[in-house]
């Protein structure tokens, strides 16, 4: 599908002040402008935010109550049970967690329930077996904001919950001694868009801090820097947007990452051949998928005990097994995908249709939420992949295009669901088989009515001539990383570049010389046909940034499209 161009307008003045104010380059500003910045204060905490610059954790509803109810534990010895979701995010936040509470001396355990045996979120008898092994109070990390009867449950049961999550909380929440999710009403926490493993970090911090006042930490207190790996791995790997408090997270956890302390992270990096220095797109897809792959072929168990492990050689093995978890689960959706495919290209009803649902029995469940996000971005129109299992109960994931609120929309299916959740891009439900076309059909309908223009849209800062790109702009670039959603990496486009020559690398990535007043720079274009043979004269959308070969630094160009 070829991209439309769309060029930001820009603030030149604004740009211009930004400049003089922070003594970058006016390009670097127009940058930030497009990231949402307004003005020289949020432009300066852009580029400087550091750890110091995170509000604090009591601004989130019910963090004293939480606290107080972990203090208790401690004070009485009570065992507590963490209970975390399959997928990065859930991982990091329960072992981050339990770290935490392990290093002070509590008596903890965990558990992350099955994908496919037990499905999402907390349920009763996973709280039965846990209550039967001596915990009394159980904290979620990263799922139970809909879990009203099963805390209900618990409750007679004697267990105590705290809910820790970040997903849209429902109508009537839980009945727990506290819950921390920054979405709810009256949480005046101001970073809506933190992940779980965001929302714990706020807990160990306003927890240690607790401890510190009432002269818990004779000795030397727990350094909440070292836990920034497990933050920053589940951020990205969540899809989070990389602004405020998540960007802070990420770029610091970033640092870790690139000479990690946990044994975990340093084994998972040798297994996912990473030497040295991280940034997000190792951790969104080197790192993370690893670790996901475990948590949707089977359990979660094998992710959580690697980043706890306290010996180099199981830590190993663990890295290892995960390794080829990763390579069976891509074979599989390599499998699932070019059906799907397949199916869509012989179907012109689907293929012209406003949104896409597909549905097998040979499709595994942990799989279904990759193939679709790759479906959307193929087709560029709202994806639903429907894993039907052998009772007739389908587990589908929805994926959807900017503009499309997938949630929303699924909102107004809910009487062909048995259970549904999610976000503005991504959800998941559970329908029954013979509800699915007609799921297929309202679903279609109600896009068709949203009058949302289905085409891919490449999104360019500004116009940037060859002869302004020099080292000095290049650094200031790079400096606006972590980059990912809510902060993609800048993108520039330059009109009537000269090719002075080009050839094809490896049979599918473009190399070129391009020229501009008197400029020459190699340029780039990964993953391209081979047989593409460009004219003398073109123009281009691409990143600037460094390419070090032999120890030598030098200034390429990756380029992301090309029209003439």
């Amino acid at each position: 599908m070829k991209n439309n161009w769309v060029i930001e307008k820009g603030n030149p003045k604004l740009s211009e002040k930004i400049s003089k104010k922070l003594g970058i380059s006016p390009v670097t500003a127009l940058v930030l402008i497009n990231r949402g910045i307004k003005n020289e204060v949020e432009a300066e905490q852009f580029l400087k935010c550091s750890l110091f610059d995170l509000p604090s954790p009591y601004l989130m509803k019910d963090m004293e109550k939480a606290v107080d109810r972990i203090k208790n534990a401690l004070v009485k010895e009570e065992k507590i049970a963490i209970f975390g979701d399959y997928d990065v995010d859930g991982v990091t936040s329960t072992a981050l967690l339990f770290t935490f509470l392990n290093n002070l001396g509590i008596n903890v355990t965990y558990y992350n329930p099955d994908r496919i045996k037990e499905g999402y979120g907390i349920n009763i008898e996973a709280v039965k077996g846990l209550k039967t092994e001596g915990a009394s109070l159980i904290i979620s990390v990263d799922c139970g904001i809909t879990a009203y009867e099963e805390v209900k449950e618990a409750k007679n049961l004697g267990v105590d919950f705290i809910i820790t999550d970040h997903h849209k909380p429902p109508e009537i929440l839980p009945d727990a001694i506290a819950i921390l999710n920054p979405n709810q009403d009256g949480c005046n926490y101001p970073s809506k868009e933190i992940t779980g493993v965001g929302v714990i970090f706020n807990l160990v911090i306003a927890l240690r801090r607790s401890l510190r006042d009432s002269g818990y930490f004779k000795n030397k207190e727990p350094n909440l820097a070292d836990y920034l790996d497990l933050v920053a791995l589940g951020t990205v790997a969540d899809c989070a947007s990389l602004k405020d408090v998540n960007r802070i997270f990420v770029k610091q956890g970033i640092k870790r990452l690139s000479t990690p302390k946990r044994l975990g992270m340093q084994a998972l990096k040798e297994a996912s051949s990473i030497p040295g220095d991280v940034n997000a797109y190792d951790i969104g897809f080197k790192l993370g998928p690893r670790v996901n792959a475990s948590g949707r072929l089977n359990s979660a168990g094998i992710a959580v005990e690697l980043f706890i492990s306290e010996e180099m050689e199981r830590a190993r093995e663990l890295a290892e097994r995960l390794n080829n978890e990763n390579s069976k689960r891509q074979k599989m959706e390599g499998d699932i995908l070019n059906e799907a495919v397949s199916h869509i290209e012989t179907n012109p009803n689907v293929l012209n249709s406003n949104s896409i649902v597909l549905s097998s029995r040979d499709w595994h469940q942990g799989i279904v939420g990759i193939v679709a996000s790759k479906i959307t971005e193929r087709y560029q129109k709202p994806a639903v992949i429907i894993s039907v299992q052998e009772n007739g109960i389908g587990k589908g994931s929805a994926r959807s295009v900017e503009g499309i609120n997938i949630y929303d929309v699924l909102s107004e299916c809910t009487d062909l669901f048995e259970e549904f959740g999610g976000h503005e891009l991504a959800a998941g439900i559970t329908i029954k088989q013979e509800n699915i076309d007609e799921f297929r059909i309202r679903l279609d309908k109600i896009i068709s009515e949203s009058d949302v223009n289905y085409y891919s849209k490449l999104r360019i800062d500004g116009f940037l001539d060859l002869s302004d790109i020099n080292e000095s702009l290049v650094s200031e670039l790079i400096d606006l990383a972590p980059f990912g959603i809510g902060n993609p990496e800048p993108v520039f486009v330059s009109r009537s570049v000269d090719v002075a020559s080009q050839r094809i690398l490896k049979d599918k990535h473009l190399s070129l010389n391009l020229k501009q007043k008197k400029r020459v720079f190699n340029a780039i274009f990964f993953n391209i046909n081979n047989q593409v043979k460009v004219p003398k004269q073109i123009d281009i959308v691409f990143t600037p940034e460094f390419n070090i070969w032999n120890g030598k630094k030098s200034i390429q160009l990756r380029i992301k499209d090309i029209n003439w």
